[in-house]
């Protein structure tokens, strides 16, 4: 494996486990702070951290925001993070984690559609796998789950992993654009931080009314936001999104350990054997995924001299 290829998957596991955190800390804040103006505050916080690192490194390019692509994923991800909250607010924390993920099942099909990647056989049954876990975390084979609360919490986190689906996929077309994807990330989050305003000036702007919400959103902009998504944006240069989402999923890892130890979140047979599922479908996606090219400056493949050897009457690849 390539130095720069090793790197950008050591960037996804850390990633990973920094976004893993998140769960359980939204889940904390969530009870004392309004779903919606936790999108905006932490992604504000995330978006101000991020200029700052980029004026820091006199990185700071305003030209980003000409680009509507960037303002198309901030608006996915403002919708994205506006149904997690939402939905966190009334199902465990665990079970956010390993249904946002679903994406990593969804994925592979926008990466068909969008990048002209092979739909195998594989994949589809690992899509289907990992579908069926969904099934069995959300409704236990149990319609009567289906009428409760904890239900419409995991359709509402479960419907923000498929729009984060659309989201890893449109990163991924910026970064293969080239550029700085430090800037791309500043902006994504800019975008997201001003787009999840809206709804508040027609809901109101309810404030939190004590320090444990204040701390939450202050841990949450500044710990899993902007030094996450810049590991994971800075690793699509040479990583497929369909094999970063498997990485990712050390996150459901993380946040179902933290959850347990701070939340007190249950586990029983159904969550254990769909999470499997889930994880096991995802595996199944990512197997034969061929390794993207390393990518030189300018942002297109670069192609070794010795890739190729001439011989008598054929050309031999090596």
């Amino acid at each position: 494996m390539a130095p720069s290829r090793s790197r950008d998957f050591g960037l996804v596991l850390l990633a990973s486990v920094l976004w893993g955190t998140s769960f359980p800390g939204s889940k904390l804040t969530v009870g004392t702070v309004d779903p919606l103006f936790l999108t905006f505050a932490r992604m504000a916080i995330g978006a101000v951290l991020g200029m700052t690192v980029l004026v820091g490194m006199r990185r700071l390019d305003r030209r980003v925001f000409r680009e509507p692509l960037v303002w198309v994923l901030g608006a996915i991800n403002a919708i994205g993070f506006d149904l997690q909250n939402e939905g966190i607010l009334l199902t465990t924390a665990s079970k956010t984690a390993l249904l946002v993920n679903v994406n990593v099942v969804i994925i592979p099909v926008l990466m068909v559609l969008f990048f002209r990647e092979a739909m195998t056989r594989l994949k589809i049954t690992g899509i289907l796998i990992g579908t069926f876990g969904v099934v069995v975390v959300a409704t236990k084979f149990d319609l009567a789950s289906l009428t409760g609360g904890q239900f419409a919490g995991d359709v509402l986190v479960f419907v923000a992993g498929v729009v984060w689906a659309f989201y890893v996929v449109g990163a991924k077309r910026m970064v293969d654009r080239g550029g700085d994807y430090a800037a791309l990330t500043a902006g994504i989050l800019a975008t997201t931080a001003l787009l999840a305003a809206v709804p508040l000036f027609f809901v109101g702007w309810p404030l939190p009314t004590n320090g444990i919400g204040w701390l939450g959103i202050a841990y949450l902009g500044l710990v899993p936001t902007f030094t996450p998504l810049l590991l994971y944006v800075a690793s699509m240069r040479t990583i497929s999104p369909t094999v970063s989402g498997l990485l990712i999923l050390l996150e459901v890892v993380v946040a179902a350990v933290l959850s347990f130890l701070f939340l007190r979140d249950p586990f029983d047979a159904f969550t254990l054997a769909g999470g499997a599922l889930i994880l096991f479908g995802a595996y199944v996606v990512t197997r034969g995924e061929q390794a993207l090219p390393e990518r030189a400056a300018a942002g297109l493949a670069s192609v070794p001299r010795d890739a190729t050897q001439r011989r008598p009457g054929r050309i031999i690849r090596r």
